[in-house]
């Protein structure tokens, strides 16, 4: 096993057990541990380990709860930790081969050169003269002129983005650039640098006259537009509408609302290996528990993540466990079980609800495991029983010696469609 991935396990079991492992835990287990399987991208991938500007290299490894791909691409080899990050890679790779597509119609490039000279004559005079520009923009545009006034405000003080980013705002190309992404279902805030480049370069020609969003995703191949249906009305609009000082402010009011605590907003907002749509996202999904209690516990868990794997990961917990209370049984409240924030149904079972990959009984594994048991026997009422319930599969050992617990166990069960993979 390489370095590499033993940091992995790391990161994972640290916030599995909370760094409070049961000290008899390893002498309670059985000596016998295997390594994660090597397997074919090809069959965990169904035949999508090759496409369009990338190629999944054979074998896939993993950690004993995480997959690991190695994902070739024009840029060279990136390492990808996770099945949720790959899926979330990939379609962003099929966004940005479709928007670098559009460069073949004439029309669109017409509209490029039009629009890289717009921005240097507004940035020239705002440099100049930034109060008197940004009046004579704003004059009866109504909610933007409190957003202008505080954006004009701080670039004069040099507390804000460059000129150039405050005309983005200004001219609508920063709301065109996240009503582009969410159209194309991916988000605005990307860190996958290449697709920034090319969202900003492609929301750019809307400020040359006629094109709109619109008119750029009729160029674009069919499926590409991500059906409004299948995703919440209300958060796409959120993202789209708001700025991002507006989405951090919204993000924060519905935290308040669902009891989240100020210490650990302001260290969810800090955190840097989400976006801000992601943060958002985690509110939202807050929002549409309302019954849970004590959800505080899980989001204070993903404000500690400190490497972006690990972040998604808490991410796409969290949108697991609403999925859960929805669909599969209502939740009563969180509890802290050996440091691992579990859902307590209100029938009395424990939802232990994981987005896992591949679950091999290494010896961090099994003692992740052992010490959630005893951790769940030790609770003053303990739960009636044990729900078990993972995004990926397991190896025969490890579902042997989990079943051993005494658990049920769902495998396999499918992320919800939407934004987060």
């Amino acid at each position: 096993m390489t370095l590499g991935f033993q940091k992995l396990s790391g990161h994972l079991a640290g916030f599995l057990l909370g760094g409070a492992l049961a000290c008899g835990s390893a002498a309670a287990l059985s000596e016998h541990y295997e390594t994660p399987p090597e397997q074919d991208p090809a069959k965990v991938l169904a035949g999508k380990q090759l496409g369009p500007g990338y190629a999944v290299l054979p074998p896939v490894r993993g950690d004993g709860f995480l997959r690991i791909y190695q994902l070739q691409t024009d840029l060279g080899v990136e390492r990808v930790e996770g099945d949720g990050l790959l899926k979330l890679r990939l379609a962003e790779l099929k966004v940005l081969v479709a928007l670098e597509g559009l460069k073949q119609d004439a029309g669109f490039v017409d509209g490029l050169k039009q629009a890289a000279m717009k921005p240097v004559e507004f940035v020239e005079s705002t440099v100049t003269d930034p109060v008197g520009t940004a009046r004579n923009t704003v004059t009866g545009v109504g909610r933007m002129f409190g957003r202008l006034s505080k954006g004009v405000e701080a670039a004069v003080h040099g507390k804000a983005g460059s000129p150039a980013e405050l005309a983005k705002s200004i001219t609508g190309q920063a709301q065109a650039r996240r009503q582009l992404a969410v159209e194309l279902g991916v988000d605005p805030y990307t860190f996958y640098q290449p697709l920034s480049d090319k969202l900003d370069e492609t929301a750019s020609v809307t400020t040359a006259g006629s094109w709109t969003v619109t008119a750029i995703t009729s160029l674009l191949p069919g499926g590409l537009i991500v059906n409004a249906a299948r995703q919440a009305d209300n958060f796409r609009n959120v993202i789209v509408d708001s700025t991002p000082s507006e989405l951090r402010d919204r993000t924060t009011s519905v935290l308040r609302e669902a009891g989240v605590s100020e210490a650990i907003i302001q260290s969810l907002a800090a955190n840097p290996f989400f976006t801000e749509s992601e943060k958002a996202m985690i509110a939202y999904q807050l929002q549409a528990m309302p019954g849970v209690g004590d959800l505080d516990l899980v989001v204070a868990k993903a404000a500690e993540a400190d490497s972006r794997d690990l972040a998604y990961f808490q991410l796409r917990r969290i949108v697991l466990l609403e999925t859960y209370n929805r669909t599969v049984s209502g939740l009563g409240d969180i509890k802290l079980v050996s440091g691992i924030p579990v859902a307590i149904r209100r029938d009395g079972v424990a939802a232990v609800v994981l987005p896992l990959d591949m679950v091999a009984w290494t010896q961090t594994v099994a003692q992740t495991f052992s010490t959630l048991h005893e951790g769940l026997a030790g609770l003053p009422f303990p739960p009636s029983g044990v729900d078990f319930l993972i995004t990926g599969e397991l190896t025969q050992m490890a579902a042997e010696r989990i079943a051993s617990f005494g658990w049920d166990i769902t495998g396999d069960y499918p992320m919800p469609e939407g934004p987060v993979r």
